[in-house]
């Protein structure tokens, strides 16, 4: 499927993967935007390596106003969030302002976060510049904050008028947020089609992880992705139903993130705890939706040879607990997953017993020893 420079639409959101500079200066002219007051939310990452390249493309953007974030999960606060949008009042912005979105999941998230607050609602476009804001989060009008270190407690359902995804910019990543990114491509695989599982995994991650940027290969699996991923957001904008199997390996996955922020390792990239999260929602999957043991091990096994993973301590479970009870699928005060039936295959709001979340606990831990 060659959907290179292709417009997908979702709701009223423009979508380009493989686009040109083109394509973006006439998205902004025909709307207008070119004539009113333009913001770029951007970290100071980006803001050294991809804005540059933006500004470069687009002389037009030239005199727009650059607000700065520091890079990483903890810039997603309302302290961070109210000082944007007083820079957004003391700029002058307005209700027609657009604001561009230069970075990855963080600034995409927050940005989106900001939009949606100010003035009710100001447009704004998002231009991924990580693996994964690409292929998830800067698509799919989910916008939020953290509160006090639990991910995106708080947030809005608000489309950006466009997403233009540039591959030219995974050149400025490094190996681990490259397999952070590539950790939502086989989720949304192994959750929405087995034949795309089956493709992708035919390289091992270390070898996806080797290919040049600018490799076709790159190129066709992140626009499937998002294929994939639009299409259960166009169905079910509002998640209340199967856009829920999107978040397959996050229950645990955000879990683990927040724990590594709150204690004593190294703060996790998202996607590296989501790829724990794939693992124990694996095991658990296998205990409660009949997931073969053979199609289990093949996922924990391609997901173990690519990344990392330290052993857990028995003691992290009631922590991890806790953190599962705040996430934002549970009913009724019972955690609910989405897990695998086989691959490209899941279902959503499986209750689980405490017992059943424990055990798959164990055997992640086991699987590690």
């Amino acid at each position: 499927m060659n959907l290179s420079g292709r417009v997908i639409r979702v709701d009223h959101t423009r979508l380009v993967c493989g686009g040109s500079w083109m394509q973006l200066e006439k998205f902004l002219t025909a709307n207008r935007f070119l004539k009113g007051r333009i913001f770029i939310l951007t970290d100071q990452n980006t803001r050294q390596y991809c804005l540059p390249v933006l500004l470069s493309h687009l002389q037009a953007l030239k005199s727009a106003v650059i607000l700065e974030i520091s890079a990483g999960e903890n810039s997603k606060t309302l302290q961070h969030a109210s000082s944007l949008w007083q820079q957004l009042s003391d700029g002058q912005a307005d209700r027609k302002t657009l604001l561009i979105n230069l970075g990855g999941g963080v600034v995409t998230d927050l940005g989106g976060f900001i939009a949606a607050g100010y003035m009710r609602g100001i447009p704004y476009i998002n231009i991924p510049t990580s693996l994964m804001g690409q292929v998830d989060a800067a698509i799919g009008g989910k916008t939020a904050i953290n509160l006090q270190g639990i991910k995106n407690q708080i947030g809005f359902f608000y489309s950006p008028q466009a997403v233009f995804v540039f591959t030219e910019f995974l050149h400025s990543l490094s190996p681990e947020h490259l397999k952070s990114g590539f950790s939502e491509i086989l989720k949304t695989a192994l959750v929405g089609d087995p034949s795309f599982y089956r493709g992708i995994t035919r390289l091992s991650i270390l070898q996806w992880q080797q290919l040049h940027p600018t490799d076709k290969k790159w190129k066709e699996i992140i626009q499937k992705t998002m294929v994939i991923k639009n299409r259960m957001v166009r169905n079910d904008f509002l998640e209340k139903n199967q856009r829920k199997i999107l978040n397959f390996g996050h229950t645990f996955g955000h879990a683990f993130e927040t724990l590594s922020y709150q204690h004593r390792e190294i703060p996790l990239l998202h996607g590296e705890a989501v790829a724990r999260g794939m693992i124990a929602a694996s095991f658990l999957s296998s205990i409660k939706t009949g997931l073969k043991e053979a199609d289990r091990d093949m996922i924990i096994n391609y997901i173990m040879e690519g990344f990392s993973i330290r052993k857990p301590g028995i003691e992290d479970f009631s922590l991890l607990r806790e953190l599962m009870l705040h996430d934002k699928k549970n009913m009724d005060g019972r955690i609910r997953f989405t897990l695998l039936k086989q691959p490209g295959s899941a279902i959503i709001n499986v209750p689980c017993a405490e017992e059943d979340v424990f055990q798959a606990y164990q055997l992640y831990m086991n699987r590690l020893s």
